[in-house]
């Protein structure tokens, strides 16, 4: 059995995600809302996650001590190569790569949602390899709120 130590990292983003907006809330205080996009990428046909690309996905999130994290969204995408069916499955699989890897660092199963776009979505042209590389992605986007003083 895998015994899993509770990083700094893990303890943050768990007291976040489980505190409630109205505790973590000075009174005179707002609420703003904050959004963190990361992306990480993958080789041609593959849902291995980078460990580097890991450590940058929660790099902001890890710096943004006072957000009450609220949702977390996972998009797979991929190149054009391939069949539209596969690559659709392909990006289901990435999304739940990053998914996996979340709630192994802490992050609560019922906020994050993944969703799969296959080639529908590219960011660069599928014309070059280097243009197709930066289209197998995921996209991962961190919504919360946090109290602002006034």
């Amino acid at each position: 059995m895998k015994t899993r130590v509770a990083t700094p990292l893990m303890l943050v983003l768990s007291a976040t995600l489980l505190a409630p907006v109205a505790a973590q809330t000075p009174a005179g205080a707002g609420i703003e809302p904050v959004t963190v996009r990361a992306v990480a990428n993958f080789g041609f046909d593959q849902t291995t996650l980078r460990s580097a690309d890991g450590e940058d996905i929660l790099a902001e999130v890890h710096a943004m001590k006072d957000v009450n994290w609220q949702s977390v969204t996972a998009t797979g995408h991929t190149d054009n190569i391939g069949p539209e069916e596969y690559n659709e499955g392909l990006s289901e699989r990435r999304a739940q790569v990053i998914k996996d890897y979340l709630v192994d660092q802490g992050v609560k199963t019922a906020i994050i949602k993944t969703e799969a776009r296959a080639a529908s979505v590219p960011v660069a042209e599928n014309d070059t390899a280097a243009g197709r590389a930066q289209n197998r992605r995921t996209e991962i986007e961190f919504k919360g709120v946090r109290p602002v003083t006034r």
